[in-house]
């Protein structure tokens, strides 16, 4: 099974279909594909809907929680219909490699009964198109899936562990956190992540963090200060300039460009 199909298939799903989809997975289940196929499906391992990424900042933890649960929850090619503790409703559908849950697809961003009245403007409302969901969803299964049986290994590389890891906690993450969590010094964490991806550590997150600041400035209406806060940025001078740097305009100038026409 190719990447590329994969991506492709997901990018139709979104927007030709209008759905919000992320894939969710274990640590363990995507640290065990090789680095370019991890690399490649980390952008989609987190939910892109507007709410989401807005709240990460304060409920990340809960959420990782959550999803951990769910995965222990889920029954082969069988989809659930559910309303995630902040107030989400989403469709799930678990993908399996053998007998094991290593994760699930999620097409989320529906408002529920317990959403954050703060917030809701960023939740659809209608309710979850479960019949198309079912047919578009399960062919995504079984791509994924196959691309587990093809290339996954049994043991998983520890560099690729690290990027999933910090793609869940980027937003407020340090190098010590990171090595006492993997058992390692700082020394070997940052030399060895330096030496596989080019970048430090730090240079990473804050790539991860503006990618998801770029999100809230093209569809919300938060503030610059609110998003570089929301994103793990405490110093709103610091986040302006590395925006600049990097997409080599200022957020209001990325947002008025952006949000022309809808």
């Amino acid at each position: 099974m190719d990447i590329e199909s994969i991506i492709s298939y997901i990018e139709y799903l979104k927007k030709e279909c209008h759905l919000s989809v992320s894939v969710h997975f274990s640590g363990d289940a995507f640290s065990s594909l090789p680095n370019e196929l991890c690399e490649t499906l980390l952008p989609y391992n987190s939910h892109n809907n507007l709410y989401c990424l807005a709240i990460k900042k304060e409920s990340h933890e809960s959420c990782i929680f959550s999803q951990k649960a769910l995965r222990e929850t889920l029954l082969p090619e069988t989809p659930v219909c559910r309303t995630c503790f902040a107030g989400v409703s989403e469709y799930i559908f678990p993908v399996f490699r053998e007998d094991l849950a290593i994760g699930f697809i999620a097409v989320s961003g529906y408002l529920s009964e317990t959403s954050r009245d703060d917030m809701k403007m960023y939740l659809k409302d209608e309710q979850i198109p479960k019949k198309l969901c079912d047919t578009l969803i399960l062919p995504l299964a079984l791509m994924l899936e196959k691309l587990f049986l093809e290339h996954a290994k049994r043991d998983a590389d520890e560099y690729t562990k690290i990027l999933h890891f910090l793609n869940e906690y980027h937003t407020n993450i340090s190098v010590s956190q990171i090595a006492e969590y993997f058992g390692r010094s700082v020394s070997h964490i940052s030399h060895m992540f330096k030496s596989k991806s080019g970048m430090s550590v730090s240079e990473y997150c804050n790539k991860l963090r503006l990618r998801d600041a770029e999100k809230l400035l093209r569809k919300t209406a938060l503030s610059v200060t609110e998003i570089a806060l929301d994103v793990g940025f405490n110093d709103t001078s610091y986040f302006i300039r590395l925006f600049k740097e990097t997409f080599k305009t200022s957020p209001l100038k990325y947002r008025k460009a952006h949000q022309k026409g809808g």
